[in-house]
């Protein structure tokens, strides 16, 4: 049996990435038309806000590559090597995104600069008017577009993308408003529309960048996903409090750890069982792609880790066993921490010569010894049956109170 965990199933399938694939190359497709078209329509009608446009869509091309690619390797299946899947490639690209647009932002901004400091304001002529109208009406189509596909499919790279698709529209309006007042008779509009234009690249590709850096460094999920995993955590029977909730995201998947309280008593399985039902409902009710799922009999407490551990229990009885004539030994130790005490729980083994009440004496006097040591709190001990016992457990002793 191997040593690793099963590898996640993730939520990236061929359906998600083939219309994740579709959108970016269309996306791609009109930009570079774009492109080209923005940069004729500079040239020609004599606009550095319709040239700083242009290459604002020439950086939506390069970027649109990068959404693709980083999309393409997020969709590999988890390994050994990636056991939380390739998600991350996705988050990547999404900051390598936001830094492209602040990079030709701040190119833009400096050459806008030096035109006007060098006094090179020309007047635009129609043909920039007609390259930002058709810029916005194209740009503002595959704004919608692409964020209907990035919402639907949970993606933040295609939602990024989207937004860059909406800054180019933005910064379009500012172009055209700018030719128009420049050919009015205020040149420098033109130059101030670009400087416009070049903020919002840069502004939009800070929020970008931010929020990929904060994914990467596991940012928690938003609250109201927070607060449907507290729903679904505390409507699973036999959980009775939980504490430490904490989600992360990989790309499109959401990661999940939190700690639950079940009763003290019930058996390891049990309380497995009940953790593996949250674990369960928490990716077929809430969205999660995995959770781990911590079980505690109480709240978490420092004091926890000063008690002692079975080896020095089991040591202890042996000892105590030893001393009183008549028992054999004890077997099926279990051990119960709580609220900063132990209760010790085993079976004993008497000798078949002792009678029904001699066994009944060694039996109480071996809990009176071990209730005589600090160690123990609370002692509950069953006989083992044997066929002069067999009308009578009388060595039941789970009524017996404990050690105040």
């Amino acid at each position: 049996m191997s040593e690793h965990s099963p590898l996640i199933k993730s939520k990236y399938c061929p359906e998600r990435l083939g219309e994740a694939s579709r959108v970016t190359v269309i996306g791609a497709v009109v930009n570079l038309v774009l492109a080209m078209a923005k940069f004729v329509a500079g040239v020609l009608g004599s606009s550095a806000a319709m040239m700083a446009d242009a290459v604002h869509s020439l950086s939506d091309l390069a970027t649109d590559a990068i959404v693709y690619i980083s999309m393409r390797i997020a969709s590999h299946e988890a390994d050994e090597d990636h056991p939380y899947g390739h998600g991350r490639a996705e988050t990547i690209g999404s900051a390598i995104l936001g830094v492209a647009l602040l990079a030709a932002g701040i190119f833009i901004i400096f050459e806008v600069i030096d035109h006007l400091l060098t006094g090179e304001l020309a007047i635009p002529t129609w043909p920039a008017i007609a390259g930002a109208i058709v810029s916005i009406i194209s740009k503002e189509t595959l704004y919608y577009y692409t964020l209907r596909a990035g919402v639907r499919l949970h993606s933040d790279a295609l939602v990024a993308n989207a937004w860059h698709h909406r800054t180019d529209s933005i910064s379009s309006v500012a172009a055209l408003i700018g030719i128009g007042g420049a050919m009015m008779g205020f040149p420098i509009l033109d130059s101030l529309a670009a400087i416009v234009v070049v903020f919002m690249i840069v502004k939009v590709g800070g929020e970008i960048t931010w929020n990929a850096f904060q994914d990467l460094m596991d940012r928690s999920a938003p609250p109201e996903r927070l607060k449907d995993f507290k729903n679904v955590i505390l409507s699973t029977k036999g959980v009775k409090r939980y504490h430490e909730l904490r989600a992360r995201k990989v790309g499109v998947d959401l990661f999940v750890d939190v700690h639950i309280l079940v009763q003290p008593n019930i058996s390891v399985s049990e309380a497995h069982n009940i953790a593996e039902t949250v674990r369960a409902n928490l990716k077929e009710k809430a969205g999660a792609t995995d959770a781990l799922v911590h079980i505690d009999a109480e709240e978490d407490m420092d004091y926890r880790l000063m008690l002692v551990d079975r080896e020095k229990v089991e040591a202890k009885l042996n000892e105590e066993t030893k001393r009183i004539d008549g028992i054999k030994g004890v077997s099926d130790v279990t051990i119960h921490y709580l609220r900063g005490k132990m209760l010790v729980e085993f079976i004993v083994d008497t000798d078949d010569s002792l009678t029904m009440g001699e066994a009944k004496k060694r039996t109480r006097d071996l809990r009176r010894r071990l209730l005589e040591d600090d160690m123990f709190h609370e002692v509950v001990i069953n006989g083992r049956l044997t066929e002069k016992l067999s009308e009578n457990n009388f060595i039941n002793q789970k009524s017996v109170t404990p050690k105040p």
